[in-house]
Order: structure tokens, then C-alpha cells, then sequence
């Protein structure tokens, strides 16, 4: 008995110091991808000008103050839409504004400051539930408040003092809105950068990487940034005809590796090297599309993809007369033919949006989320005020964390000075999740420690006139934007010394200082740590959930492919469009849930390990749902293929009764005969396309794909488990 609680004991510290060391290295991680240089222009004009104008007129303090506020709203344009940017830095301007001024008014009395801070980290943590943009909002309204409650001002200094950061904020929020070149088209414009990229490596993955997961983030991403843009007119067509075009070419993608593969199986070993050599050649083709829609010219040019491509299609067709691999040669030939018109049609897209030879006449529209209006956003937050709700969880833990941090340095005699960055850093760590607050929780405190420490004494040091400290504050703001995405604790670090800076203009500087600084974003992100520790909200408790609607989503989505091909006239681009970002959101939200679980130290509820496999299963079956969905807008047919409806119905139980299982925490007692629906399915298609290459081909085609989602649901059954399989419970707690 000792010996098991031992046992337990180590493998609780080794589940610790795994979820640990994984966030310490996603907190080093660098992405170079991310460099926002271009975006973070506009947002250093909006800091630096103001500041430089108060240094030159000799009102420092007003021009630190428009400063402020313009700093806090640096990174929000960076990758907004315009109508996103925009809705999210007015927002912003106001909390910041009236935050700085509750904060000011409220400082002179321990208690009342101690209280609001507790309420807005507890607002900030509730904004959370109403996406990206309100969190932001949350966000630096609470740092304004955190701030501005260091300098104790009587209710008109307080006023006066939130007016000018709100003139900073309205300022930053101009030149954000402005039609800037570089600015006014960026997210959407760099999604389908992203996007076609993300095509390009996976048409050149080898047969052994079968892995699109990177394809379908993009286009997501790429479908979120479309659907919530303000462009209007040919520049919005252009762009969602290149995603659009996007969506047929990785379908096109799926029926060519379906068939490489088939390749492998039959031995053509000719063809299989013929069709790698359209898929790479496809994919020099979509390098060049992106490069097509960047600013700047590429350093390294394909040599002529076009011609390649071509050159390996006629070389597919001379293969015809191999009688054995006819038909495998044949659908080699139409796909490929197929994808070369899509490779030129965005191709095309992309040099009429670069050169603004716009020349369309066909409108086309994106299926648009939801917009949160007012009873949404009431509906929403009401729908949060419970302790079952991670939201609701993490209020509570930062406005206590708020609260104790901001007592600490005013009521408990602590050798500090400037205490506000103990709550500063607790609003920055602390997060919904264990991997999002300890990763991003050591990249900020390992930022701010360092940035805090090294600049104060660069200060003391050199002890650089007002001028430079303008150049040197505005080189830091421009460093920190323009690496925001790169790595968060080098963001944290240089986003530290441009606000040290600033308030170098208006506080003194000093060795002392320093030390202290370092002892309070110490206090601050150690406690932040264990406030989560002590009440945590695991990502495991809702991981199950994301599982279950990813299940439900790929279920909508098989069932309207069969029915599609039960009644082929009833085909609707805008419902299957609908459908595959459904799918894509489910998916992505799973894999972001069940990927943080796996790094959590504590092991309760759905094992990761488990639901992994799951959805790489889903994910085998969705690819056949897109293979038939591409096959059936390739090859339209006039007449339904009988059988699928009722074989449609068996698979849409069998998902159904997975998912029962896994959100009741239930076994599965009976399943339905896949084997038996198979059976059926072939029987009813055995005497179409009699005399016809083309139909047989479909229900070929269709029975292939069907096969393999009948193995591939049976073994997400044995995964479950069922009354069989004792063994392979489908939870643990």
C-alpha cells in the first residue's frame, strides 16, 4: 500500500515537471514567421509623436500621458481586420479612459482601490467568454487602472489626466483606421498569403505525411478574417474568389493523393512518380501565387511551375497504353487537368489584385458568424455566471489575485516603492487554462524581470537626455510591436524597457528602483502561479466536450455528402461551404483542447491519449468526405445513387452513438452492422452504370472511400470501447 502511494506520489511530480517543461520551452519557442514590421509602423507614429510633441513644447507630463494611452493600444491593430480594429480600439479607448480615471480618484483610499481592482480583474476575466477582441478590451482597461492607481489625483487632475490618454488612444486608433497601403488590406491579405503557403507545403509532402491539419488552420483562419472584413467591392471579390479557389484546390489535392496512394497499392510505381511530380510541381505554382499577393518581390523565383506541370501531364497521358493501370492513368489525367485550371485561375486572382486589374462581375459571399449584439453579449455572460464555467473560474481567481497583490504593497508594510507591478504582472500571467498561464506566464515574468532590471540600469548609467529617451523609447515600442507574435517573453522584455522609459520622464530612476521592480513582478507572477495551483481549471474537464462536437459536426457533414450523391441536384456550395467551416472550427477547437490536456499534470476525466486518437480517426473520415464532396464536383452526375441514403443512416448512428458515449461517460452496448450496411451498399449500386466507364467509376470511386470509413468507425468504436472491450474504458478518472 506505501509502495503504491509512492509510486503515485513520484508519477504526480513527473506529470509536474513534464507540464512544466513543456510550457518553458513553448515560452523560448520562436516563430519568424510572425513579424509584424510593416503593421507596427503606424503604431510607433501613434506613441512617439505625442511624446516627442510634450518633450518639445515642455509639457512632458501631457505628452507621457497621450503617450500612455496611445502605447496600450499598440498591438491591437496588428492583425484586426479594419472592421474588427476598429470596433475593438474604440471600445478600448473608452475603458482605458475611464479606467485611468477611476483608478486615480480611488487610489487615496486603501480599501476602495483594493476593491476596484478586484472587480475589474474579475470584469477582464468575464470578458474573456465574449471572444478575442472583448478580452483585449478587459485587458487594457485593467492595466490603464493598475497604473493610473499609483498616482493619487482629486476628481479634476483625475479627469484631466484620463482625458489626454484618451486623446492618446483616439490618436493611436486614427492611424490605425487609416487607409495606410501596407495597412488597410494586411490581415487579409496575409491569411491568404498563409493560407496558399500552407497548400503549397502540403501538396509537397511525401506519401508518409499525410497530414493537412496545417491546411485546414489556414483556412479557417483565412474564413474568420473574410467573414468578419469591411473591404468592399472588386478587392472583397478578388479575395474570396483566391479562397474559393483555395477550397478547390485542396480538394483536388485529396483525390490526388487518394489516388497516389492507390498507385502504391496497385505497384504503378510510374505513375505514382508522375503524380508526386504534378503535386510538387503544384506546389512551386501555389508558392508563387503567394508570393504574388506580398508587398514586397520574393528573393527566390520557381522556375516556370507552369511548364513543369504541364510537361508531367503529358507525360501521365503517353502512360495510356498500359492497359493494366488505364483507369488509374485516366483519373491521373482528369484531376490533374482539373487542378492546373484552378492553379491559373488563382494565379490570375492574385496578379489582378497585385497589378488592380480587376475584372470580375461575379459576386460571391461568405456564410457570416453571428454577431454579438447586445442581448447576445447579456446572454452570453449569464450563461457564464456559474462555477462549472472555465470562464467564470478564471474572474474569479484574477480578481482575487488582483486584489491580493494590490493589498499586498498597500496594506502590508513591504520594502516596495512602485507595488502596481505586482498586480500588472498577476493580470498579465494569469489565464483560462494550466498550458496558456504557466507558457505565457514564464515568457512574461522572464520578460518583465529582465527588461525591468537591465533597463533601470541603462538609465542610471547613462542617464540619456529627454531627446534620446525619445528615440530610444520609440526604437523599443516599434521592436516590441513588430515581434509581438514571435516570442512573448522578448515581446514582454522589450514592451518592459519602453514603459520604464516612459516613466523615466516623470519618475525618477535608480539602482534602488530596480531592485525593487524585480522584487514586485517576482511577488507578482509567483502568486499569479499559485492562485492557479490552489483553484485550476483543468482543460480536461471540457476536452470531452470539444471531442463530442467534433463528432456531431463531422456526423452533419457525411450525412449531407451521402445525401448529396442520393439526390445530386440538390447541391448547395453555400450549405457544404457552411458545413466545412463548421467542421474546421470543431476540429481545430478539439485538437487546441485535447493538445493542452496532454501537457496538464493532473490526469482525471478524458485520457488524451485517447482522445487523440479519436480525432485522428475523425480526421481519416472527413478526408473521405472531402474526397467524395471534390469527386462529385468534378464528376456531376444526373441520377442518385441507390443504397446511399440508407447506408448514410447507418454511419450517422454509429457517430451518434459514439458521441453519446463519450459525453455520458457511458459504454456502448450495440452498434450497428457496418459490414452489413456495406454489404447492402454494394448490392443496390451492383447494377448501376451498367455498360457505362464513367458511372462505374463513381460508384468505384464512392465504394473505396466507403470502405474505408467502415474501418475507420470501427475502430473509433474499439477505441470507445463496448461491453467487449472492458480494457478500453473511454474515461479515467
Amino acid at each position: 500500500m506505501e509502495r503504491r502511494e509512492e509510486d503515485q506520489l513520484s508519477s504526480e511530480k513527473a506529470s509536474w515537471f513534464s507540464a512544466l517543461g513543456y510550457s518553458w520551452r513553448s515560452a523560448l519557442r520562436i516563430d519568424r514567421m510572425q513579424v509584424t514590421a510593416a503593421q507596427a509602423l503606424s503604431s510607433v507614429i501613434g506613441f512617439a509623436l505625442p511624446l516627442a510633441l510634450g518633450v518639445a513644447t515642455g509639457h512632458v507630463v501631457e505628452g507621457v500621458s497621450m503617450a500612455g494611452g496611445a502605447a496600450t493600444l499598440g498591438a491591437v491593430g496588428l492583425t484586426y481586420t479594419y472592421r474588427a480594429r476598429t470596433r475593438t480600439l474604440l471600445l478600448a479607448c473608452l475603458g482605458i479612459a475611464f479606467s485611468a480615471f477611476v483608478g486615480s480618484i480611488t487610489s487615496r483610499i486603501d480599501w476602495l482601490a483594493i476593491l476596484v481592482a478586484c472587480l475589474w480583474g474579475f470584469g477582464a476575466g468575464l470578458l474573456v467568454a465574449l471572444g478575442q477582441s472583448a478580452m483585449v478590451v478587459g485587458l487594457q482597461a485593467a492595466v490603464a487602472l493598475i497604473v493610473l492607481s499609483h498616482f493619487a489625483l482629486d476628481p479634476l487632475h483625475a479627469l484631466l489626466q484620463a482625458a489626454l490618454m484618451l486623446a492618446g488612444a483616439l490618436f493611436q486608433t486614427l492611424l490605425a483606421i487609416l487607409p495606410f497601403p501596407w495597412r488597410h488590406t494586411a490581415p487579409e491579405r496575409v491569411a491568404l498569403v498563409v493560407l496558399y503557403s500552407r497548400l503549397a507545403d502540403y501538396a509537397a509532402q511525401s506519401p508518409d505525411e499525410q497530414d493537412g491539419h496545417a491546411v485546414r488552420d489556414a483556412l479557417l483562419k483565412a474564413h474568420t478574417v473574410l467573414s468578419d472584413s469591411g473591404i468592399r467591392g472588386q478587392q472583397k471579390d478578388l479575395f474570396l474568389h483566391l479562397l474559393e479557389e483555395a477550397e478547390r484546390i485542396r480538394l483536388s489535392f485529396i483525390l490526388l493523393k487518394r489516388l497516389r496512394q492507390h498507385a502504391q497499392e496497385e505497384q504503378a510505381t510510374a505513375i505514382g512518380a508522375n503524380l508526386d511530380a504534378l503535386l510538387q510541381a503544384a506546389a512551386a505554382g501555389l508558392r508563387d501565387t503567394a508570393n504574388e499577393m506580398k508587398l514586397t518581390a520574393p528573393l527566390v523565383h520557381h522556375v516556370k511551375p507552369r511548364e513543369q506541370f504541364k510537361e508531367q501531364l503529358s507525360e501521365l497521358r503517353q502512360q495510356g497504353s498500359d492497359a493494366h493501370n488505364r483507369e488509374l492513368i485516366t483519373q491521373g489525367v482528369a484531376y490533374g487537368e482539373a487542378l492546373f485550371k484552378q492553379l491559373q485561375r488563382a494565379r490570375k486572382l492574385a496578379k489582378a489584385w497585385k497589378y488592380r486589374q480587376y475584372t470580375l462581375s461575379i459576386r460571391l459571399a461568405l456564410p457570416r458568424p453571428s454577431q454579438l449584439h447586445l442581448y447576445d453579449t447579456a446572454t452570453t455572460l449569464r450563461a457564464n455566471l456559474n462555477l462549472r464555467s472555465t470562464t467564470f473560474r478564471h474572474a474569479i481567481r484574477l480578481g482575487v489575485a488582483l486584489a491580493l497583490t494590490t493589498a499586498l504593497y498597500r496594506v502590508i508594510p513591504l520594502p516596495v516603492q512602485r507595488g502596481y507591478w505586482m498586480p500588472l504582472t498577476a493580470l498579465l500571467v494569469l489565464r483560462p487554462d494550466f498550458s496558456s498561464t504557466f507558457t505565457r506566464g514564464i515568457a512574461r515574468f522572464l520578460g518583465t524581470l529582465l527588461g525591468a532590471v537591465l533597463v533601470t540600469l541603462l538609465v542610471v548609467a547613462v542617464n540619456p537626455s529627454q531627446w534620446l529617451l525619445v528615440v530610444l523609447d520609440a526604437a523599443m515600442a516599434y521592436l516590441a510591436f513588430s515581434v509581438l507574435f514571435v516570442n512573448y517573453a522578448l515581446f514582454s522584455t522589450l514592451i518592459t524597457v519602453e514603459v520604464v522609459l516612459l516613466l523615466t520622464f516623470v519618475v525618477p530612476q535608480s539602482l534602488q528602483t530596480a531592485e525593487y521592480r524585480a522584487i514586485d513582478t517576482t511577488i507578482g507572477g509567483i502568486l499569479a502561479l499559485l492562485i492557479y495551483v490552489v483553484w485550476p481549471s483543468w482543460e480536461r474537464s471540457k476536452a470531452a466536450d470539444d471531442v463530442v462536437k467534433r463528432l456531431e459536426a463531422l456526423r452533419h457533414y457525411l450525412v449531407a455528402v451521402f445525401e448529396a450523391y442520393a439526390h445530386p441536384g440538390g447541391y448547395d456550395d453555400a450549405k457544404f461551404l457552411s458545413l466545412r467551416m463548421e467542421l474546421r472550427l470543431a476540429r481545430s477547437n478539439a485538437q487546441v483542447s485535447v493538445e493542452r490536456a496532454r501537457y496538464e499534470p493532473i490526469k482525471h476525466r478524458l485520457d488524451p491519449e485517447l482522445a487523440q486518437g479519436i480525432l485522428e480517426a475523425a480526421d481519416g473520415m472527413a478526408q473521405s468526405g472531402l474526397a467524395l464532396e471534390a469527386y462529385l464536383v468534378d464528376n456531376p452526375a444526373r441520377e442518385g445513387l441507390p443504397g446511399v441514403s440508407g447506408f448514410a443512416a447507418t454511419i450517422d448512428e454509429g457517430l451518434h452513438l459514439l458521441v453519446t458515449a463519450i459525453r455520458d461517460e457511458t459504454r456502448i452496448s450495440t452498434f450497428p452492422d457496418l459490414q452489413d450496411a456495406l454489404h447492402k451498399l454494394k448490392h443496390a449500386t451492383r447494377s448501376v452504370g451498367y455498360g457505362q466507364s464513367a458511372e462505374k467509376e463513381r460508384v468505384q470511386f464512392v465504394l473505396d472511400e466507403v470502405k474505408r470509413m467502415v474501418r475507420i468507425l470501427g475502430e473509433m468504436r474499439e477505441l470507445v470501447g463496448s461491453s467487449r472491450h472492458a480494457r478500453m474504458p473511454v474515461l479515467t478518472k
